[in-house]
């Protein structure tokens, strides 16, 4: 008898078969992780229609390694002493403006016993990379703050190594600190950090932010007055642009917001993610290497001189965005081929 089994093919069903669908009830109140998503997206979703494009098995098995770098960082905490929340709902109201609500992460801090966290934390059993590091955090915790930690929120994201380096470098994602930004206001606390952590190969990066902020107010505020706006009136926002600029990076690109959109071939006509990337990536680079080209002042071959006209189709504004990438400094690569 044959009883050769394959472990790789139950772990992967088992993975694929994700998490049970919410049922889908129409609602009045946003969640703090969908400020800054797409519009058209919350109010299909907040009407209840049901998604064309649901997340894939590749999807899932994204969520579920990010669940699984929260559940280590919640065991750090823990271990530690100085985990004092974790997956609290907490809600916010301006008046007259939806409610916001949502599960904050981690609140950690207080005052510790730090020997009895050392105790715990060789006492957890761990593959020897983690134990070492998580005795070096309590060893270094102790030593920083004998007295103990200010309390303060965490919010925790996994990404890839690509944009681990873009948050490092141009700070943290405005959906991000408007989602700590609502615990704060929800909690009335001063201070919250988020936490992203590299699943390719474990770097944490740590931003603060602090309450109040003007410019993340403003934000946090002003995507909670649109969205109001379209619920209330019952109208259907317009659709996301599938090209956006960005004017810190002054870099076209295609926009997440219709890549992982979970209505795609309702809205846009495309299959799948991967049918909007195929359409635009080619186009997207090409158009970038151009914008550099014009930026450094080259001169303009017949060929730019298209690519520069099809970009004006939907950016008419390109000279001026050319203007501002002059006067920044900033130095533009052109992308390769």
């Amino acid at each position: 008898m044959d009883n050769s089994w394959d472990f790789g093919s139950a772990w992967n069903d088992a993975l694929e078969i994700g998490r049970p669908v919410r049922e889908l009830k129409p609602r009045k109140n946003m969640w703090a992780g969908e400020i800054g998503g797409s519009f058209i997206d919350r109010y299909l979703k907040m009407n209840a229609v049901p998604a064309t494009n649901p997340p894939n098995p590749r999807s899932q098995r994204k969520f579920e390694a990010g669940n699984t770098m929260e559940w280590l960082l919640k065991m750090v905490l823990k271990r530690a002493g100085i985990l004092q929340e974790t997956q609290t709902w907490l809600r916010y109201q301006y008046p007259s403006l939806l409610e916001v609500t949502g599960k904050l992460d981690f609140q950690a801090g207080g005052e510790v016993d730090w020997e009895k966290s050392k105790d715990a934390v060789l006492g957890f059993e761990l593959p020897e990379f983690f134990s070492r590091a998580m005795q070096q955090i309590v060893q270094h915790l102790s030593e920083q703050y004998p007295n103990g930690l200010k309390s303060i929120i965490l919010e925790c994201k996994s990404c890839s190594s690509f944009m681990y380096d873009k948050y490092e470098k141009f700070g943290a994602d405005k959906r991000h600190q408007s989602q700590i930004y609502h615990y704060l206001k929800a909690k009335d606390m001063d201070e919250g950090h988020v936490v992203y952590v590299s699943r390719d190969d474990l770097r944490l990066l740590e931003l603060g932010l602090f309450n109040p902020n003007e410019e993340v107010e403003k934000f946090y505020k002003g995507d909670i007055e649109k969205m109001t706006h379209y619920i209330n009136a019952n109208e259907k926002p317009p659709l996301e642009k599938e090209v956006i600029f960005d004017d810190v990076q002054f870099r076209f690109s295609q926009n997440f917001k219709v890549g992982y959109s979970n209505y795609i071939s309702m809205l846009y006509g495309l299959e799948n993610q991967f049918a909007y990337e195929c359409k635009w990536k080619k186009t997207v680079g090409k158009w970038n290497r151009v914008f550099s080209r014009c930026a450094s002042g080259a001169k303009m071959t017949k060929l730019n001189l298209d690519v520069i006209a099809d970009i004006k189709k939907l950016f008419p504004n390109m000279d001026e965005l050319v203007d501002l990438a002059k006067l920044s400094g900033t130095k533009l690569e052109e992308e390769d081929e």
